[in-house]
């Protein structure tokens, strides 16, 4: 067990596993200096290690698994950096009309970066979608597996969490980027018969599947372009939380908007939108 061990730290280096009880790990959570999402991950590590003493029969109960951890509150400091996990429309928008200037940037980038804030999948989770994935008639598209984008010869993968595989309502953009996207992998393909056959959607300008690394290059490119270049942290995956930001303005509720997305921990949807509907109340109050 000494690899679970070290993966808590310290977490009760001198006491027998059996004589560890809830009491002893609320303590331990209670005296730690640990984030929400740190602490989440030891517990889902004390959950498996529990597990497995229970298998051996060390021990009757999972004290980890009857461990519940403290609620997250909005600090001021976490306020003060929501901010920095989204981008705001208009600064967007200024990208976008950068990478449209270039045949060079305007299919992996353009297009890709357009859908994202519609659409709120993962990079990952958009280059391994399928043409079978893509139902035109119905509006929907199937989110139910990831690509490690970052690895040239990457195969497809179950998503990042099961409330990551799920199925999408598409938008007319949406729709028209995805058929965009098909026809210049048609097109592509009828002109340079040395690219390999595929079914997936979302193709650089080689007939390959978008890469992240590549992406965020392109991304951080464009940005120092501008007349005005953007002073905030840019990724691929920091413009899929524009859209919390978009449907919050809109009041859609958490829920629907976790769904949307594909999240299952609500800490980074509740951070976005209350700070997106804090604004709108003060904006109401300076009419």
């Amino acid at each position: 067990l000494s690899n679970f061990w070290g993966a808590v730290h310290n977490f009760a280096p001198n006491v027998q596993i059996r004589n560890i009880d809830v009491a002893y790990i609320k303590r331990y959570i209670a005296n730690s200096n640990y984030t929400a999402s740190q602490l989440n991950h030891i517990k889902a590590v004390l959950n498996g290690v529990f597990d497995y003493a229970q298998e051996l029969r060390i021990i009757t109960d999972n004290p980890a698994r009857t461990t519940t951890l403290p609620k997250s509150f909005l600090t001021l400091e976490n306020m003060q950096s929501v901010t920095e996990k989204y981008r705001e429309p208009e600064e967007l928008n200024s990208l976008l009309k950068e990478l449209y200037k270039s045949t060079r940037t305007y299919r992996a980038g353009g297009y890709w970066l357009n859908l994202c804030p519609l659409n709120g999948c993962r990079i990952g989770e958009a280059v391994a979608i399928e043409k079978h994935n893509y139902r035109r008639e119905s509006r929907e598209l199937d989110i139910h597996g990831t690509l490690d984008s970052i690895d040239r010869n990457a195969k497809k993968e179950l998503t990042k969490t099961i409330s990551s595989y799920h199925t999408t309502n598409l938008t007319n953009r949406e729709i028209e980027i995805i058929d965009e996207f098909i026809k210049l992998n048609e097109l592509a393909a009828s002109t340079n018969p040395e690219l390999s056959d595929t079914d997936y959607i979302f193709l650089n300008n080689h007939g390959k599947p978008i890469q992240r690394n590549a992406f965020n290059i392109t991304l951080q490119k464009a940005n120092q372009r501008l007349e005005k270049p953007i002073n905030k942290p840019l990724s691929s995956h920091i413009f899929r939380h524009t859209l919390i930001s978009m449907l919050a303005e809109r009041n859609v509720p958490v829920k629907a908007i976790m769904a949307r997305v594909g999240h299952k921990d609500s800490n980074t949807t509740m951070q976005i939108y209350t700070h997106v509907t804090k604004n709108m109340k003060s904006n109401i109050e300076n009419i």
